[in-house]
């Protein structure tokens, strides 16, 4: 039996995701060395978004196979089976991010884009339309960032990878990409439920006095969750509890019992359990390790 491998972000498995959620190189980095193809394979939680801007080859999604030639944009979702075949002149910046933080910055923003983020895309453009000039700036801000390790750099780079996202959409629009417009009630109370996680998320309220809020039953919430950010309810609250704590375990030095009890854990256990569920690490696993990769990139650089 055939087994498709599954890859994690390039050098960074087993961090979490605000750690390193997102990579960018160019495309010959690591085509070149695998003599221009990269064989089929899904990355688990992982979006990828190539720009080749030179060369072509024939690109694999899902069984289907493109012959593309630069200008084009390949978009391809979590769980995706791909592989490429690349010219050996092939060039263009790659980038691979954790997709279901692009969903949450892209429901913040543009809830009727969300759809887009799961749906495979190969967006043939013409050298008199390449959009180069409207991308490369982002993917050269990325770039910068990602090779910056001062505070808030993952948030930056989700929040610059957010608007590079925007534009390919505007741009698969304009290439005749079907539209899908939800109620603006629907996006307005996505926002108010997005605003309120903001406001009361240390204090680990449920699921349930969200919706009371909000004026709608739990259910409700996790359908409006589900087909705009394409998460439940329940996860867009823990994302953003676990982005915080692990902020706080690798910027500062406040003893791990501190933490969880800012977040609202009166229970160790549940804390550790909740954290080793969520990353592969219990807290005090991930500072030492999340601290060792750091070092290590310090004495590399």
């Amino acid at each position: 039996m055939r087994v498709i491998p599954r890859y994690g972000l390039y050098a960074t498995q087993g961090l979490g995701d605000w750690v390193d959620s997102l990579h960018i190189e160019w495309i010959p980095t690591r085509s070149g060395p695998n003599h221009w193809k990269i064989s089929p394979h899904t990355h688990k939680s992982f979006i990828q978004i190539l720009y080749l801007t030179a060369g072509g080859g024939r690109v694999e999604i899902d069984g289907r196979v493109w012959q593309v030639t630069a200008p084009c944009i390949v978009s391809i979702p979590e769980q995706t089976v791909h592989g490429f075949h690349f010219t050996n002149d092939v060039d263009g910046p790659v980038i691979t991010a954790v997709q279901h933080l692009l969903e949450v910055f892209v429901g913040m923003s543009a809830p009727d884009l969300v759809h887009l983020i799961h749906q495979p895309a190969v967006i043939e453009l013409t050298p008199e339309n390449s959009h180069e000039g409207e991308l490369m700036p982002l993917f050269r801000a990325l770039q910068t960032e990602f090779h910056n390790r001062d505070l808030s750099q993952a948030g930056i780079c989700m929040s610059l990878f957010t608007a590079l996202f925007l534009r390919i959409a505007r741009i698969r629009y304009s290439e005749g990409a079907p539209r899908r417009l939800g109620s603006t009630r629907k996006a307005e109370q996505i926002q108010k439920f997005q605003n309120l996680v903001e406001e009361h998320f240390r204090q680990r309220r449920p699921v349930s006095a969200y919706a009371a809020e909000l004026g709608v039953t739990v259910g409700h919430l996790s359908r409006l969750c589900r087909d705009a950010l394409g998460v439940s309810a329940l996860a867009v609250i823990n994302a953003r509890v676990l982005h915080e704590v692990q902020r706080d375990l690798i910027y500062t030095v406040t003893p791990v019992k501190v933490v969880a009890g800012t977040f609202g854990f009166d229970d160790d256990v549940y804390f550790s359990r909740f954290f080793r569920k969520h990353t592969g690490f219990s807290p005090t696993e991930y500072r030492e390790h999340v601290s060792n990769q750091l070092v290590r990139e310090a004495q590399a650089a």
